[in-house]
C-alpha cells in the first residue's frame, strides 16, 4: 500500500483524537465523576475510567480467584474476583486490586 499525504494526515488526527480521548479519560478519573456507579459496580478507579478492554463477544466462565466459584461473563474479558468476594474484601471485580 502506499501512503500518501491523505493516509498521514489521517493518522495524525487519528492521534490526536486519541490522545484528547485519554486526557479526558485521565481528567475523569481524577474527578471521580461516576464514583457512585462505579462503587456499584465494584470497580476501582483504573479499571473504570483508564484501562482497555479487548475480549471476544462470548459467554465465558472463569473462576473467583479467592472462593473459586464460576462466574459468567459476557465476553472473553473476564473478572478476577466474583461480586460476593469483592463485596466481601472491598476489592475490584475487574482487577482484584482495592477499591479506591
Amino acid at each position: 500500500m502506499e501512503w500518501t499525504n491523505k493516509n498521514i494526515k489521517s493518522k495524525t488526527n487519528s492521534n490526536k483524537m486519541k490522545y484528547q480521548h485519554s486526557k479526558d479519560m485521565i481528567q475523569h478519573y481524577e474527578m471521580d465523576d461516576e464514583k457512585e456507579n462505579r462503587d456499584k459496580s465494584m470497580v476501582c478507579k483504573y479499571c473504570f475510567y483508564l484501562r482497555s478492554v479487548c475480549g471476544f463477544s462470548a459467554m465465558t466462565t472463569s473462576y473467583c480467584g479467592i472462593c473459586e466459584e464460576p462466574i459468567l461473563n459476557g465476553s472473553s474479558d473476564t473478572n478476577i474476583v466474583c461480586d460476593k468476594c469483592a463485596g466481601n474484601k472491598d476489592l475490584c471485580t475487574c482487577c482484584g486490586g482495592e477499591m479506591d
